[in-house]
C-alpha cells in the first residue's frame, strides 16, 4: 500500500490539567489510499491487518478468544447500501475508505490561530463554522483584538425580537482567571449593538474561573451547548484505551466481532447522506430527541467533509448499513456530532463497534480526544436519557462537566433576556420547530 503524502502543521497546545506540549498534525489529503475490506478476511482484518497495533491491543485487553475474529461469510450479490455497488466498485474506491482524521488547512491564518492559541480548540471556533453560520440568520465576526492582543475568538450575532442584538461567543477556551479583566474590557469595547454577550467556555468546570468571570460582571446564563459529555482519550496506545473502558465496552466489542459487523468511512455521496439521515430520523422517532433538521443538517456534513474536517462512518451488517455516525476532527480533538442507528436487531452491538472503530482511527491519526457528545447529570438519575449515559460511559469512565454559560449586560434589556431566555427558547421551537442557537 503506498504511502500516504502528509503534510504538517505544527501548534502548542495548553491542557486543562495545566501542562503544555507540542503536537504534530498530519492533514488530510486526497491521496491516502482508500480502505478496501475484502471477502474471506477476519472481520477485524477489514479494518486494520490483524498484526497491526489493533490486534495486539484486542489480543492483550480482550484475551485470545476475543481476539480471533470470526471469519466473514462470502457475500453474494450483495449491495452495500449507498456506498459500495459490487466488490469490484469497492476495490475500485468507490465505497468505504480511510484518510488520516485530521484537518485540512483551510483558511489557514485564522484556524491556525485558533489552534495554537486557544486550549482546547473547537469546531465552533473554526473558519468551516464561520461560514456555515454567516448562511442564515446568524451574522459572524472575529472579535477585535486589544491592542493587538487576544485569543482569536468568533463572534456570532442574532437579532432577538424586542431586545436587539444577542452576541454569542460559543465554545472558547484558552481563558484563564488572570485573563477574564481583560477578556471582559475586549468584549465591552467591541460588542457593538449587542444588549448583551453569551459565553460558553469550552473548559472543564473551574470554580475560580467563574467566581473571576462573576467578579466581571458575568451572570449564569442559559447554556445552548451540553455541560456534560463523556471524553475519550485517544492520545495513547489502543491497549490502554480499551484498558480504560469498562468491560461492557469490551465486551460488545467482541460480540460484534463475532457477529460479523465490519465498520468504515462513507464517502460523501447523496445516497449516504440518505441513509444518515434515515437512521437519524429512526433513532428520533424512538428516542423522542431533538435533531436538526434534514437540510441544516446535510449542509454541515457537506461543508465540513468539504474542508477535510467531517466525514461519514457506517457500520455494516450482511451488506445492510445499521449505524451510523457523523464525525468531526478540528486539530487535537474531534466530535461524534451526529449519529443514528436500527434498532430491529440490537444484538449485533453494531453501535459500539463503530465508535471502536472511530476512536481506533482517531487514535491512529494523532487525534488526543473524541468527545461522543451530550449525556444527562450523572448524579440525576430522573433525568431522560440514562440509555445514552449508560452507552457512552462505557468507553470512559468519567463524565466531563464543562464551564457554565455566562452573559455579560451591556444595556438594561439583557437582565430580562437573561430572565426569559428559556421561555422564549421554548416558544421559538414550538413555532418554528427548530432550535434558536
Amino acid at each position: 500500500m503506498p504511502a500516504a503524502r502528509r503534510t504538517y502543521s505544527s501548534c502548542r497546545s495548553s491542557g486543562s490539567s495545566g501542562f503544555t506540549c507540542d503536537w504534530v498534525v498530519p492533514s488530510m489529503t486526497s491521496e491516502y489510499p482508500p480502505f478496501v475490506p475484502r471477502p474471506g478476511r477476519s472481520v477485524a482484518r477489514t479494518s486494520r491487518p490483524w498484526s497491526s497495533r489493533l490486534g495486539s491491543a484486542m489480543a492483550s485487553t480482550l484475551g485470545r478468544r476475543g481476539s480471533r475474529g470470526q471469519r466473514a461469510r462470502p457475500r453474494k450479490n450483495v449491495r452495500e447500501v449507498g456506498s459500495v455497488r459490487t466488490m469490484a466498485a469497492r476495490a475500485s474506491g468507490e465505497g468505504m475508505h480511510r484518510m488520516p482524521a485530521t484537518s485540512t488547512p483551510v483558511a489557514v491564518g485564522w484556524d491556525e490561530r485558533v489552534l495554537a492559541e486557544q486550549s482546547e480548540p473547537h469546531f465552533m471556533q473554526s473558519s468551516t463554522w464561520e461560514r456555515l453560520r454567516s448562511d442564515g440568520p446568524w451574522r459572524s465576526r472575529r472579535l477585535p483584538e486589544v491592542d493587538g492582543h487576544g485569543l482569536p475568538v468568533l463572534a456570532y450575532e442574532r437579532e432577538v425580537p424586542g431586545y436587539g442584538t444577542l452576541q454569542h461567543l460559543p465554545r472558547v477556551s484558552g481563558i484563564d482567571s488572570e485573563g477574564v479583566a481583560r477578556f471582559s474590557e475586549r468584549v465591552r469595547a467591541h460588542r457593538g449593538s449587542a444588549f448583551a454577550t453569551k459565553l460558553e467556555v469550552h473548559q472543564p468546570y473551574d470554580h475560580a474561573l467563574v467566581a473571576a468571570f462573576e467578579e466581571h460582571g458575568w451572570q449564569p446564563s442559559r447554556a445552548s451547548q451540553y455541560r456534560h459529555a463523556v471524553v475519550v482519550e485517544t492520545g495513547m496506545s489502543e491497549a490502554e484505551i480499551l484498558g480504560r473502558m469498562k468491560k461492557r465496552a469490551r465486551s460488545e466489542i467482541r460480540v460484534a466481532e463475532r457477529n460479523g459487523v465490519i465498520a468504515g468511512r462513507a464517502r460523501m455521496t447523496r445516497e449516504n447522506r440518505e441513509h444518515m439521515l434515515a437512521l437519524v430520523a429512526e433513532t428520533a422517532d424512538r428516542s423522542g430527541a431533538f435533531f436538526r433538521s434534514s437540510d441544516y443538517l446535510e449542509r454541515v456534513w457537506t461543508e465540513f467533509a468539504a474542508d477535510g474536517r467531517g466525514w461519514l462512518h457506517f457500520a455494516w451488517h450482511d451488506g445492510r448499513v445499521v449505524a451510523g455516525a457523523f464525525v468531526v476532527a478540528y486539530g487535537p480533538n474531534a466530535w461524534y456530532k451526529d449519529g443514528g442507528s436500527l434498532r430491529d436487531r440490537p444484538q449485533l452491538m453494531a453501535s459500539r463497534y463503530l465508535q471502536w472503530d472511530v476512536i481506533r482511527e482517531l487514535a491512529a491519526a494523532g487525534v488526543r480526544r473524541y468527545d461522543l457528545g451530550h449525556v444527562p447529570p450523572p448524579d440525576e438519575p430522573d433525568a431522560p436519557g440514562q440509555g445514552v449515559l449508560t452507552f457512552k460511559s462505557a468507553f470512559a469512565r468519567e463524565v466531563l462537566v464543562y464551564m457554565p454559560a455566562l452573559l455579560l449586560a451591556h444595556d438594561a434589556r439583557a437582565e430580562e433576556f437573561r430572565r426569559g431566555e428559556s421561555a422564549f427558547i421554548e416558544a421559538h421551537r414550538r413555532r418554528t420547530g427548530d432550535y434558536w442557537y
